[in-house]
């Protein structure tokens, strides 16, 4: 091997590989590298999950908003379940 630091790095590669306590340290130290990227990956899936939930709630908002305005301009419960795609019950919670 003719680059010195080349030869120097794995000298000191071969070095540490042979001590126990290095080689604990790395795999301690990948470990806490492994679990912070899981981590990460599931704050990213409740973060998907909460912006899924939250569209459905407001979808949900929306259509109960039209029903309420629907039956304040006295249009039939069973139409405004129908145009609004929710049951007649919930509609009809909606008017009392």
């Amino acid at each position: 091997m003719q680059d010195p630091v080349l030869h120097q790095a794995i000298a000191a590669w071969e070095k540490s590989s042979d001590d126990p306590n290095v080689r604990e340290e790395y795999f301690a130290r990948r470990k806490a590298v492994l679990d912070e990227m899981a981590a990460v990956r599931e704050a990213e899936l409740r973060l998907r999950e909460a912006i899924q939930k939250g569209k459905v709630e407001g979808r949900a908002e929306g259509k109960a908003e039209v029903a309420k305005n629907l039956l304040d301009l006295g249009m039939e419960i069973s139409k405004i379940a129908k145009a609004t795609g929710m049951t007649e019950d919930e509609v009809k919670v909606l008017k009392d």
